[in-house]
């Protein structure tokens, strides 16, 4: 009876978003936008069609979910060439499954909704068909990178896709899924292969070169901890290895239950395979950066842009050892290359996972075959971000909120530091901006920030009673008001 009642709220919650819609509260503020609404608004390349379009790869994208209970057990991995895992909010991680058309599984899912983060990694692949949720498209970096996409995006929430359903009993919102037999072009060869997509993506199955496995050391098991942002709470995924499956056991919050068909069969397992890699990168802020939604102390909850072009350093997983490599690649629609340190080409067994591992919005240990265990240490990448101008120059023209803090310097002095989080996921110094203190006896007195974001005041803490920021343009970007009063 509970999963019913959960059914029956998830349809009367996208029922009341509809009603929403149709009385247009869409565009009062209140980010009540339906998939279809935002799409027929949005300026695009990019199709919505159901049916095969000219130019299309042969490439199926899925992004499914991870860490909560109700979206398990994961459904249809096992059968996708390559898997992405990426952060999107609160800490939490989700993955990017990706199918040559005829391979895509007769059910897939739970299907959540896109990220920013999805954009540069889906353009290596062609033109995709991309299945999504739409909870996400209201935001406008969103519908701006969808202009510049060349992808088919199939969207449900309640659009009566013929490809995808809304499962009985199901945990909203992990309702809906994806029929792979319903998918345009199957069987008429447009189908991309499995190892095509490995090539795409920078990778080749393959023995490890014999000038590198001397460099390899045997692990148990590696942890990598999403932080909550703009909270601190720890997100863990773990990778551990399966002596006897010769797998890679992957749990996100401790789940990792899936189904999967095997042979015609339902069969239960957990998600797992045979190579893991972790690319180490970094992450902007897309949940307040791109948008003039702004970001209150404590939330909502910032939404990481985790950037995939440039170069970094990472590690290989395959075997129950652990390799150092190196990833690069120059542009959205480059493939990535991977290398081990002495230059030779990444090789992979079965299916990959490739873990995207922003190192400002994360830590990584390793526990090795003898117990030890070891904090990974700085892992430096050099991003290459693809923001488009309009989207900065929208950044630009929003108010960026601010955050002020005071306290005693000394018993003759205060310090007034400001920070903001508009263009990063954590809270860092302003530099440059105009506070206009209020001390008692004195008046008022204005400052300019330093380089760590703060003024000193010439008077005791007891006599500071406020601190305002008006209205301003710092090194080109606007800054909203803001107040701190004793």
């Amino acid at each position: 009876m509970k999963n019913a009642s959960n059914t029956k709220r998830a349809r009367a919650i996208r029922a009341v978003l509809a009603f929403a819609t149709a009385l247009g509260l869409a565009g009062s503020g209140l980010g009540l936008v339906s998939p279809a609404e935002a799409l027929s608004t949005a300026p695009k390349s990019f199709s919505t069609s159901p049916d095969v379009v000219p130019g299309e790869s042969g490439v199926v994208a899925v992004k499914v979910p991870a860490h909560q209970k109700g979206a398990y057990p994961l459904k249809g991995l096992k059968a996708a060439a390559l898997i992405y895992v990426a952060p999107v909010e609160r800490g939490f991680t989700r993955h990017l499954a990706l199918y040559g058309t005829d391979k895509v599984p007769a059910v897939v899912g739970p299907v959540r909704s896109l990220r920013e983060t999805d954009f540069p990694l889906l353009d290596q692949f062609g033109k995709v068909r991309v299945y999504a949720s739409g909870r996400s498209l209201e935001r406008d970096i969103m519908l701006n990178l969808l202009s510049r996409t060349k992808h088919i995006l199939r969207v449900n929430s309640n659009e009566n896709l013929r490809e995808m359903y809304m499962a009985p009993g199901c945990v909203d919102p992990f309702c809906d899924f994806l029929k792979g037999t319903k998918i345009a072009g199957r069987d008429t060869g447009l189908s991309m292969s499995n190892a095509n997509i490995l090539k795409e993506a920078g990778l080749s199955t393959g023995a490890v070169p014999a000038s590198v496995k001397s460099t390899a050391k045997s692990i148990r098991s590696m942890k990598i901890i999403y932080r909550k942002t703009p909270y601190n709470d720890p997100i863990p995924r773990t990778i551990t290895w399966s002596a006897s499956k010769k797998v890679w056991i992957y749990e996100a919050s401790s789940r990792s239950a899936t189904i999967d068909v095997v042979g015609g069969k339902s069969v239960a397992g957990q998600t797992s395979s045979a190579t893991a890699i972790i690319q180490y990168t970094t992450a902007k802020n897309a949940g307040s950066a791109f948008t003039c939604r702004i970001m209150p102390d404590g939330g909502p909850d910032s939404v990481p842009y985790t950037n995939s072009v440039g170069k970094g350093s990472g590690f290989l997983l395959r075997d129950g050892k652990i390799y150092d490599i190196t990833w690069s690649r120059s542009s959205a629609t480059a493939t990535t290359s991977y290398k081990f340190k002495n230059g030779s080409k990444v090789k992979v067994a079965g299916q990959p996972w490739i873990f995207l591992v922003p190192t400002n919005l994360s830590t990584s240990s390793i526990t090795y075959s003898n117990g030890s265990k070891v904090a990974v240490g700085s892992k430096p990448s050099t991003p290459k971000w693809t923001f488009s101008t309009s989207v900065l120059k929208e950044r630009k023209s929003c108010e960026a909120p601010t955050s002020i803090k005071v306290s005693k310097a000394s018993a003759t002095t205060t310090t007034i530091k400001v920070t903001t989080n508009f263009d990063t996921l954590n809270y860092v110094p302003l530099k440059g901006v105009k506070v206009k203190v209020k001390i008692t006896g004195k008046g008022y007195v204005t400052l300019t920030t330093s380089a760590a974001g703060t003024v000193t005041v010439k008077a005791s803490s007891a006599k500071v009673t406020s601190a305002t920021i008006a209205k301003q343009t710092v090194a080109g970007q606007k800054y909203a008001y803001k107040v701190w009063k004793k």
